[in-house]
C-alpha cells in the first residue's frame, strides 16, 4: 500500500513542496522503462524511461529510479528530452526533474547510464523504484504518483574475449615471412585471463609459434607475436587455427583462423607514357641523367578503395622504353599510384598482381609541370620555373624539376607545358 507523505522536489534551485494526495481525473503519464535483455560484466549501458504529459500546466515532474544495489549510476541533463532541469546520481539511484510548464501530450525521455561491476554475479537482476517512480504536479492539484512499468529485469553475462578475426602470412618459397601481431582484448574493462594454442602442422612440424601463450587483458589490447617456420614446406596454402581459451569469457574458446601462403612472388611492370618527352634517341649528348624516357618514380600499392592503408611503397626507375619493373610483390588486388618530380600523381585501381608472369599496368603522365612536387600545378611551380629560366644542366641556378620536357634546358617549351596544365591536381591528390 502506498504511504501518504510529503515529497520535496528540487527543481531549478527552488524547493517545491507537494502534499501527497490521490490522483485526479487525468490520463496517466505512463512511465515505461526500457532495458537491454542482457549486459556484460563491466559494461556501461543506457536506461530510458519514457512518459507523456497528461495535461496542460504539467509544471513540476520528478523521476526516481534505482538500478540493482552495488551498480553505479551516472546522469546528465542533456541526455534527456526535453533537457532536464535537475539531475542527481547517488550510488545506484538516479533522480531527474523538469520544471515546466509543459503542454498536454509532450513526450519525455529520461536517460541515465548504469555500469555493471566486474564482480557482479551471473544472474538476473531487478530494477525497482522503491515506491518512488514518477511524481508530478498539475496546476494547483495535489501531487500525483505513478509507478514505472515496462522492463525491470536484466541478466548479467560474462564479457567476450576479442582477438583479430584472422591472420594471413605471405611468403615466397624458402623465404621466412615477417612476424605478425595477434591482438587479444576484453569487450569491457573487466580483466580476462587467457591462454592460446594452435593446430598448425605439416608432417609433424608445428610451423606456427606465438609468444606469449598466456596472459590477461582488459579492453586495452594485449599483443601476441606470431612467427612461422617454413623449413621444408613446398609451395601451397596451409590453414591452421589458434584457439584462445578464457574461463571468464562468454565466447570461450575463440578460434582465430591462420593461413600460410607459400608462393612465387608477383612482378609489377609499369608502362609509362609521357607527354612532351620526344622519342628515343633524342637524349642530349652528355645529359644521360635527363633522358626523356628515364624517370624515377615513387610507387605505392594501396588496399583497394582505402588510400590510407599503404601495403607497399618504394621507388622505381623507368628504362629507355619508359618501363619500370618491381619484383618480389605479394600477389593480390591493389590500387597502384605513381608520382615523380614533374608529373602529377596517377592512380590505377583494382590491379591484380599475379604469381610469376609480370602484371603490366599502363600509366599516362600527360599532366606535367609540378616543379614543387606538391601534386598540383600552381604559382609556386611558375616561380621555380621563372627563377631557372634560360639555364642548362650544370648552371648554378639550374633546376632539373623545371625541365619538364627533359631537354637539358629550361625554356619556352617548359613554360608552355606548365601553362597548359595550370591549376591541375593529381588523381590521388593528398596521398603522396
Amino acid at each position: 500500500m502506498r504511504l501518504f507523505r510529503l515529497v520535496i522536489l528540487l527543481v531549478a534551485a527552488a524547493i517545491v513542496v507537494f502534499p501527497a494526495g490521490v490522483a485526479l481525473a487525468y490520463p496517466p503519464a505512463n512511465p515505461v522503462r526500457a532495458l537491454p535483455d542482457m549486459v556484460e560484466r563491466g559494461v556501461t549501458f543506457n536506461v530510458t524511461v519514457n512518459f507523456t504529459a497528461p495535461a496542460d500546466y504539467f509544471t513540476a515532474i520528478s523521476l526516481t529510479d534505482f538500478a540493482p544495489a552495488g551498480w553505479n549510476v551516472t546522469v546528465g541533463t542533456t541526455w534527456c528530452q526535453p533537457k532536464a532541469t535537475y539531475v542527481k546520481a547517488t550510488d545506484n539511484m538516479a533522480e531527474l526533474a523538469w520544471n515546466g510548464p509543459y503542454v498536454n501530450g509532450t513526450n519525455f525521455t529520461a536517460l541515465y547510464k548504469v555500469t555493471v561491476p566486474c564482480g557482479a554475479s551471473l544472474e538476473n537482476y531487478t530494477f525497482y523504484d522503491y515506491d518512488q517512480g514518477l511524481k508530478y504536479h498539475i496546476g494547483n492539484s495535489s501531487m500525483i504518483d505513478e509507478d514505472i512499468t515496462g522492463d525491470s529485469n536484466v541478466t548479467v553475462v560474462k564479457p567476450a574475449i576479442c582477438p583479430n578475426p584472422g591472420i594471413d602470412f605471405y611468403t615466397a618459397y624458402n623465404e621466412t615471412p615477417p612476424n605478425q601481431t595477434l591482438e587479444v582484448w576484453s569487450s569491457t574493462p573487466c580483466m580476462l585471463n587467457w591462454s592460446l594454442s594452435d593446430d598448425a602442422d605439416y608432417g609433424g612440424h608445428d610451423w606456427l609459434s606465438g609468444s606469449p601463450t598466456s596472459g590477461n587483458c582488459t579492453d586495452v589490447h594485449s599483443p601476441v607475436n606470431l612467427s612461422v617456420n617454413i623449413s621444408g614446406m613446398p609451395l601451397g596454402d596451409y590453414p591452421a587455427n589458434i584457439t584462445i581459451a578464457s574461463p571468464e569469457a562468454n565466447n570461450s574458446p575463440n578460434i582465430v583462423p591462420v593461413t600460410l601462403h607459400i608462393t612465387v612472388t608477383g612482378v609489377l611492370e609499369g608502362h609509362v607514357s609521357f607527354t612532351g618527352r620526344g622519342t628515343p634517341p633524342e637524349t642530349m649528348p652528355g645529359c644521360s641523367l635527363y633522358d626523356r624516357w628515364i624517370e624515377r618514380f615513387e610507387v605505392k600499392l594501396f588496399e583497394p578503395g582505402n588510400l590510407t592503408n599503404v601495403l607497399w611503397a618504394g621507388n622505381a626507375t623507368t628504362d629507355d622504353t619508359a618501363v619500370f619493373t618491381i619484383p618480389g610483390l605479394t600477389p593480390g588486388l591493389y590500387d597502384i599510384g605513381i608520382k615523380n618530380c614533374t608529373c602529377l600523381s596517377e592512380l590505377v585501381t583494382n590491379v591484380t598482381i599475379d604469381i610469376g608472369a609480370p602484371t603490366g599496368v599502363d600509366f599516362s603522365t600527360i599532366r606535367e609541370g609540378d616543379a614543387q612536387e606538391s601534386d598540383k600545378v600552381d604559382g609556386f611551380d611558375f616561380a621555380l620555373l621563372s627563377s631557372a629560366y634560360n639555364t642548362r644542366s650544370g648552371d648554378g641556378n639550374w633546376n632539373a624539376n623545371a625541365d619538364f620536357d627533359r631537354s637539358g634546358k629550361v625554356d619556352g617549351f617548359d613554360f608552355a607545358m606548365l601553362s597548359s596544365n595550370y591549376n591541375l591536381r593529381g588523381d590521388g591528390y593528398g596521398y603522396f
